[in-house]
């Protein structure tokens, strides 16, 4: 990895320049060249970085639905050879280079945030993401740190560290930003209209049923989503539909973190599906029972990112109660 960190980029594709980078111009020169501030290749010229109050910036106030977002690089020397690939909810915002800063604007509540080599060729623009949550009408500052072989991390700064930090660094201008600040609003949760049931059966179920809730969890993270709620219609229905009922809420997770973590983790997870299911949709709590299995039963693959989100599940089981 270092070695390939090591190579300078030293060709930059002709579209991105054809989307209207205001800093571009033609120019004769036929090969590459980079002088100061400015970037040639073949016939197309751009600015790298402008000179830019950045107090010109933050004096434009921030709309109360939107945050802004200043990331700043320091001067560590590593240049192009490790650009920071920055990106906000999985959408690229720039690639910047040492010294430089950028600002954008972003939506309120929950942002992902993301800082990841270029130099690791992969475009991986959730690598080492962490949550933030903004609040409407402010200015948020992070600094990236960078190490020689492209390890980097987000840290977020006061205003005043910011204040120091940009007297000294420069805009960098050539980047599109793929940043959508007009986010969706927060999620309400859904009134689920549930059919009115006018007779019950008093057929008993004779095996047991298996309901996968699609319920899934963020990592780490024990609390079920709103979107959420509307998943467990059908369960509620089946149990009311049969009041001789009972179900076994079983909860599991990916493979990551210690054995007895997991096993906490999932029995969290079971524990705040089957407290929505009483306090939501009113299930009576004796007819629900909670158990969690970890990382024990796995249903996909640990080794990628999608296996483990389809692993970190929670399944419902529903059968007859048994009379004494």
């Amino acid at each position: 990895m270092e070695s390939v960190l090591k190579k300078t980029i030293s060709t930059i594709t002709l579209p991105i320049f054809l989307f209207g980078m205001t800093a571009c111009a033609m120019t004769g020169n036929s090969s590459i060249d980079n002088d100061g501030d400015s970037r040639h290749v073949s016939k197309v010229a751009w600015n790298n970085q402008v000179d830019t109050d950045i107090n010109s910036i933050l004096s434009n106030k921030v709309a109360s639905d939107k945050t802004r977002l200043v990331f700043i690089r320091g001067n560590d020397s590593y240049s192009e050879q490790t650009s920071a690939n920055i990106s906000v909810n999985n959408r690229f915002q720039v690639s910047l280079h040492e010294g430089n800063y950028t600002a954008v604007e972003s939506c309120v509540g929950i942002n992902k945030l993301s800082t990841h080599a270029t130099g690791f060729k992969d475009n991986n623009l959730l690598a080492n993401t962490k949550d933030y949550t903004l609040v409407g009408g402010q200015t948020y500052f992070f600094h990236v740190n960078m190490n020689e072989k492209g390890q980097s991390a987000l840290e977020q700064i006061t205003a005043n560290s910011a204040s120091q930090l940009l007297s000294k660094k420069r805009y960098q201008s050539h980047q599109i930003s793929r940043v959508v600040p007009n986010c969706p609003l927060p999620v309400v949760a859904p009134v689920v209209n549930l059919p009115i049931v006018t007779e019950t059966s008093s057929t008993p179920v004779a095996e047991k049923m298996t309901i996968d809730l699609e319920i899934l969890f963020e990592t780490d993270k024990a609390v079920v989503r709103p979107e959420y709620y509307s998943k467990a219609t059908e369960l509620v229905e089946f149990m009311r539909q049969y009041p001789n009922t009972v179900v076994t809420i079983e909860g599991h997770t990916d493979s990551r973190g210690k054995d007895n973590y997991n096993q906490d983790l999932s029995q969290r997870r079971v524990n705040a599906v089957k407290e929505v299911l009483i306090t939501e949709f009113g299930i009576a709590s004796d007819r629900i029972s909670a158990i969690g299995y970890g990382e024990s039963q796995p249903r996909a693959s640990n080794d990628t990112v999608d296996g483990r989100q389809l692993n970190r599940r929670v399944v419902a089981v529903v059968e007859e109660r048994v009379r004494n």
